[in-house]
């Protein structure tokens, strides 16, 4: 009844909502008889492995009593419902970890069989180190730490790969923990899979409306050659985005044949920085190096205090600069390879990576200098390296993603 009360009271707020796929738990099903079940209210059916007999639903909740069979067992996947991989369709999962240990599991699977917890780049893991993490069948992409305490979670599709979000314990806004960029299996199916877990879930539901977040900033430089002028009104899953004005801070950064390059350096360094509105942000590039250093600038001042990751043609760094005094922060022996850099900031603690592989260890920056500069940009001390491909995703320290809240009421 109380659930009814909310879902009517949502209903009167904002309107109706179309689901493609939509479970509440607001049944009972014993232990072993959850298998074939419709969804409550619906739509979607469920099919369930469950060897152990650990699945149970009661109390407006699905409920794991923590045994253990296997991979893909228990599970339990929406197997009647193929989703098209569409950008910005989106899968919301409410999770309460009682024990931090073992594992759970949900997002898209490839298939309706989900055997093998590691069978996409779709998915999100809680796991027993007390993490939340995503991993892409090779590695772990990304980890965070939890509580045992609700979460919501949102796996929102790209064309290839996914946007992940959390909600919950720390998580007081929507955060994106995680962007990822391969896998198009398509169709796909919302699953949810349990090992030596004892926990809850509360919803699994899949909106027929889709959502995309937007990037604070992004660029491809797909322009005429000469000075930067603004970035792309266009995200990489063709999301709005509000253009922003580049400006040289040191030396001259300008396009050269679609891509960002320095063609001028001042005391050997060239920065270019725009004002995203937000000081923590996922940072990306795709960078070729000819020489000397290339790679991004985070919360640039001055020339004298700023955040850069760089590569030097052996070694990614992350590196702070704080009144002109420089400090390897994470340094490591890694091939530049594709070129693909990324920082994630949250506050004072930094993450680097290459190439989808975390570099180094989860670091601190805790310098007051360094803890509110909203500019981000590019970095480079030779005229022949090139940046590409930059985007800047807010983390959502600010609600930036409240939107999220229409569907995870």
């Amino acid at each position: 009844m109380r659930r009814m009360i909310r879902n009517l009271a949502v209903l009167f707020r904002r309107g109706v909502i179309r689901w493609l796929l939509r479970d509440e738990f607001s049944d009972t099903r014993a232990a072993g008889a959850v298998n074939g079940t419709p969804c409550t209210p619906g739509p979607g059916t469920r099919t369930v492995v469950d060897t152990g007999s650990d699945l149970s639903i009661g109390s407006d909740v699905l409920n794991f009593s923590g045994g253990v069979v296997g991979w893909g067992d228990p599970a339990l996947v929406y197997a009647d419902i193929p989703i098209v991989r569409t950008a910005g369709r989106m899968m919301l999962c409410s999770v309460t970890p009682a024990t931090i240990n073992g594992f759970i599991w949900f997002g898209f699977n490839n298939d309706t069989t989900p055997a093998e917890p590691w069978s996409g780049a779709n998915t999100i893991y809680v796991t027993s180190a007390a993490r939340i993490w995503t991993y892409d069948g090779n590695s772990v992409h990304y980890s965070v730490t939890y509580a045992a305490t609700t979460y919501i979670f949102a796996v929102v599709l790209r064309t290839a790969g996914a946007y992940f979000f959390v909600k919950g314990g720390a998580f007081t806004n929507w955060t994106l923990f995680d962007i990822w960029g391969v896998n198009v299996t398509t169709p796909v199916y919302a699953a949810i899979d349990f090992y030596d877990n004892v926990s809850t879930s509360g919803f699994i539901r899949v909106p027929d409306a889709l959502w995309l977040p937007a990037p604070a900033a992004y660029d491809t430089f797909t322009r005429g050659d000469g000075a930067l002028g603004s970035s792309d009104i266009w995200g990489p899953d063709n999301q709005i985005v509000t253009a922003r004005a580049w400006s040289n801070r040191v030396g001259t950064t300008q396009i050269a044949t679609n891509k960002a390059s320095a063609s001028a350096l001042v005391g050997g360094v060239a920065i270019a920085t725009m004002d995203t509105g937000t000081v923590n942000a996922i940072t990306d590039a795709t960078l070729t190096r000819a020489g000397n250093e290339v790679g991004v600038v985070l919360r640039y001042v001055d020339a004298d205090n700023y955040i850069r990751a760089i590569h030097d043609g052996t070694n990614c760094k992350l590196v702070k600069r704080v009144a002109a005094a420089e400090t390897d922060v994470i340094s490591a022996v890694v091939a530049l390879g594709a070129g693909a850099i990324r920082v994630i900031p949250d506050g004072t603690t930094f993450m680097l990576y290459l190439n989808n592989a975390r570099v180094g260890a989860v670091s601190t920056i805790n310098d007051a200098a360094l803890q509110t500069g909203t500019e981000q940009g590019l970095f480079s001390t030779n005229v022949g390296n090139t940046q590409d491909l930059w985007s800047i995703f807010a983390r959502g320290s600010n609600g930036e993603y409240a939107a999220l809240n229409k569907w995870s009421f």
